[in-house]
């Protein structure tokens, strides 16, 4: 058998793990615009900050792909992707007639349309290039503004304060990490980013970018201005779904597959955080990892394995700070269904909630404490029932 996989992320690299552990006769190809192997997104941020060198980020060198015998075609862009016949045609050649493709490009940045963006003052990371380009740029400036207070945005900021800059983080919402965090999580966490020397603005709508004399201003009609030498884009990602459009696979929001993993196109097979599964594209590590196990078992002997969805769970680190949140985290309001527990301390920096429904916990945000965060996440797995814990369910 004959496996395509066009991209090199996690989704690719847990599909080859998954593929070659079944079975080491399948011949695998994998393409990438990169011109690096396999490296872990996180590092780049520590790359940024000084901490490790762009060798260290490399997780997997192309000896590993050799060990595995697959065939890696690094800074080879796919261009077109034959469903009928199962063709894959780069810049540089054409390579026909595989018998399983799988689709693994995961996400893009998502830039705003905002005037201005593209001025040479202005960064966006996708890539180990660029965050090597932004590494170097930090050296030579003072005023760093980043624009979008997501988990990215704040990483960036923390790396940049690392090495000595001036951070400021730009968002047009109220609060930090909505799909993390609560209100009263986001204040405490704010607090300790003032404290390492990140400063954050709230409610800031951008219209425009004006670049002038190596400086670089963020223009509001609302909100006035801020000033800096540099910015950095950090407004989400969005799917990688272009070439699977163009190729006339079925796509909503991601590329749509089934419970097997398996795209309109036959024998094409699709996964990691642009795979669209019930109308749910979920733009995280673990169900990339999740997807990619299913999709492989699948493309051995299809209808080997089913995906029945991953509990939504971030266990990360802002900024240095332990952060998990799990499940029902913000409830609706004035529902009798729920009832949710705080323990907040800000000038300790610790937040933690426990959202409980039928004298279950059902969601939970831990800011600042990894050992509790293990106790409620126990607790979440087990379903145990903590009608007589009220008082103590965050004590360890």
């Amino acid at each position: 058998m004959r496996v395509a996989i066009v991209g090199n992320g996690i989704a690719a690299v847990t599909a080859i793990r998954e593929i070659r552990r079944m079975d080491p006769s399948i011949q695998i190809d994998v393409w990438t615009d990169e011109r690096h192997p396999y490296y872990p997104r996180p590092k780049l941020i520590e790359l940024i900050a000084g901490r490790i060198t762009e060798k260290d980020v490399i997780q997997y060198n192309t000896d590993w792909y050799q060990a595995q015998q697959v065939g890696l075609h690094l800074a080879e862009a796919v261009r077109e992707i034959d469903t009928s016949s199962l063709t894959v045609k780069t810049d540089r050649s054409e390579y026909p007639q595989y018998d399983k493709i799988l689709v693994a490009c995961g996400s893009i940045p998502a830039v705003p349309p905002i005037a201005g963006i593209d001025s040479e003052s202005v960064y966006v990371i996708r890539t180990l290039d660029d965050a090597m380009v932004i590494r170097e740029t930090i050296s030579t400036t003072r005023r760093h503004i980043i624009l979008g207070g997501g988990i990215l945005g704040i990483e960036i900021a923390a790396a940049i304060k690392a090495r000595g800059g001036d951070p400021i983080v730009v968002t047009n919402i109220a609060q930090l990490l909505p799909a993390q965090l609560d209100s009263t999580g986001s204040d405490v966490l704010v607090k300790r980013l003032e404290r390492m020397g990140v400063r954050i603005q709230f409610d800031f709508t951008c219209d425009r970018i004006e670049c002038v004399n190596g400086s670089a201003t963020l223009i509001s009609r609302q909100s006035g201005n801020v000033t800096g030498d540099m910015v950095v884009v950090s407004t989400g990602v969005k799917p990688n779904k272009a070439l699977a459009e163009a190729a006339g696979i079925s796509c909503g929001h991601g590329i749509k597959v089934d419970s097997h993993m398996m795209t309109s196109a036959n024998n094409g097979y699709a996964a990691g955080d642009f795979a669209e599964w019930n109308v749910i594209t979920w733009g995280l590590i673990p169900p990339a990892m999740d997807t990619a196990k299913v999709a492989a078992q699948n493309i051995v002997q299809h209808g080997d394995a089913t995906y029945n969805g991953t509990v939504r769970s971030n266990t990360l680190q802002v900024a240095g700070i332990d952060l998990t949140s799990i499940g029902e985290i913000n409830p609706p309001p004035n529902s009798t269904e729920y009832e949710s527990i705080v323990q907040a301390d800000i000038s300790g920096g610790t937040y933690y909630k426990a959202v409980i429904k039928d004298n279950v916990i059902v969601g939970a945000i831990i800011l600042g404490n990894r050992q509790v965060a293990l106790k409620i996440r126990q607790l979440i797995n087990s379903r145990t029932d903590v009608s007589s814990m009220r008082d103590s369910i965050f004590s360890l």
